[in-house]
């Protein structure tokens, strides 16, 4: 499974980008992953908001952060996806509308609507604002300013400019580029884009894949395992790597990512104000994308290559010898980021003592009452018949796959 784009020959000879998240799977909570194509049709069913804050908020330490992340420099993020819907009720005014664009036909598919709900999502995990009686909030969206690079229309099978995407947000004056998806393809294209945002200054984050589990997969992915790139694992609620989520010498850091028993819950698509729900690499990825938000803003003298050591030395270390192909340098760690420094403005070592280690406490298993099948992947789980916090359910065509 992997967080990202494929490219599969098309008939005319062309490389066509297939999926946001490549490597789509269904599989019964619970039991082994078994690959299937489907017919790429999204849909949306909407949930009433929980008050409960989510286990990965939990797990991140939002509570400590406050004294920290009150105010700041503003940091502009892009985040190259399926658009982001404005409508919802946590994003107002996270978006810089103007600054924003859309890649695929911006007359139909601007940049702040959102068909696929995944770059809905993963703008929330980074910047939603807090709304009384919904548990789910950004990490930073105090310090941050959204630029939606809308790269799909409505679905994730398609043409998609990802090396475009990347040099808009860059001529666009975003700090960070968050790319929730990727491509076993190693382009020209692509590579030079992530160069020329380096040389630029700008820190571009992505997502590992999901492909760890399959047959013939983890494959490398791109942007990921390019030099200077962050690539991030997944994670579920025991701090333990997901199987799906790809491991190598690129991945950098890990973030939580999900499990069928227990997703990352975010903000969905929509002026209703829904909640959603997902599992992948793709989720993994703006937890650390806002953290580098963060201590951007507060350090700004820093260049992204310090700011890229700072994640990596205060991360919480979870193998020997780090980096570790599963977990690069370890599980992010905001707290850390933000405190662990030499002296304020300095990208130096972390302090002798240290903050205890992250706690990822586990949930109780919440089985799937109707015996439907979930549909795990970076880009989205979700379920046709309802783990709780689920609203929407993208299926995808799967192609490539052994």
């Amino acid at each position: 499974m992997r967080a990202g784009l494929r490219r599969r020959p098309s008939p005319g000879g062309a490389l066509v980008v297939a999926a946001l998240v490549s490597g789509l799977v269904v599989a019964p909570v619970g039991g082994a992953p078994k690959a299937v194509a489907d017919d790429c049709t999204p849909s949306v069913s909407p949930v009433a908001p929980s008050p409960q804050t989510p286990w990965a908020q939990t797990a991140l330490r939002y509570a400590d952060l406050a004294p920290y992340v009150a105010s700041g420099a503003k940091i502009k993020v892009a985040v190259v996806d399926s658009g982001i819907d404005v409508s919802a009720p946590q994003l107002a005014g996270a978006v810089d509308v103007a600054g924003s664009v859309s890649l695929v036909d911006p007359k139909t598919y601007p940049p702040t609507a959102d068909v696929l709900g995944h770059g809905t999502m993963v703008a929330g995990i980074i910047a939603a604002r807090a709304r009384p009686g919904v548990g789910v909030v950004g990490l930073a969206p105090s310090v941050v300013s959204l630029l939606s690079i809308r790269a799909y229309r409505t679905c994730e099978n398609e043409n998609a400019p990802i090396a475009q995407g990347i040099r808009e947000a860059v001529k666009r004056g975003a700090k960070i580029v968050n790319i929730s998806a990727g491509t076993s393809t190693d382009t020209p294209d692509l590579a030079s884009a992530v160069q020329d945002a380096e040389a630029a200054g700008v820190l571009v984050v992505a997502a590992a894949g999901n492909l760890g589990d399959q047959q013939n997969g983890n494959p490398p992915q791109y942007p990921a395992a390019y030099p200077g790139v962050v690539a991030v694992a997944a994670t579920g609620p025991d701090r333990a790597v997901t199987s799906y989520s790809e491991h190598g010498a690129y991945v950098e850091l890990a973030a939580p990512g999900g499990t069928a028993e227990a997703p990352v819950i975010g903000v969905g698509p929509g002026g209703g104000g829904v909640s959603a729900s997902g599992i992948g690499t793709s989720f993994a990825t703006p937890f650390v994308a806002a953290t580098a938000a963060l201590v951007w803003s507060r350090d700004p003298g820093l260049t992204a290559e310090q700011v890229r050591q700072r994640l990596y030395a205060t991360a919480d270390r979870m193998a020997a010898g780090a980096p570790d192909e599963n977990y690069g340098w370890g599980v992010v760690d905001p707290y850390a980021a933000l405190t662990q420094v030499a002296a304020p403005g300095s990208a130096g070592p972390p302090r002798a003592s240290v903050p205890a280690p992250l706690t990822f406490a586990t949930p109780p298993p919440k089985p799937d009452a109707t015996g439907r099948a979930l549909a795990v992947g970076g880009g989205g789980i979700l379920s046709a018949g309802g783990v709780a916090g689920a609203v929407w359910l993208a299926r995808r065509r799967r192609r490539g796959i052994a």
